[in-house]
């Protein structure tokens, strides 16, 4: 019983620094592709905010900030029309 327990010891501290490692790497790799998601909707954004500030002045910067959001969302550029 002593000989399992000593050689449990001994390799439990290399073997959880490892799945931390892994866990680590895992993690970063996650994180990118959000950062990459990220950067093209600001993109995306800052495009259709100053679309919407040419050609719709008529709306309060709120607004505009609205529907942009709406649009880098999945939504149709403009307010449709009854």
């Amino acid at each position: 019983m002593s000989k399992a327990r000593d050689m449990i010891n001994a390799h439990l501290f290399p073997v959880l620094a490892l799945i931390a490692t892994a866990s680590s790497v895992s993690i970063a790799l996650s994180l990118g592709a959000i950062g990459g998601q990220s950067v093209r909707w600001n993109k995306c954004f800052n495009t259709s905010l100053d679309w919407y500030q040419r050609n719709h002045p008529s709306l309060s910067l709120e607004e505009q900030k609205a529907w942009s959001a709406r649009f880098c969302n999945g939504g149709a550029l403009v307010k449709p029309t009854p």
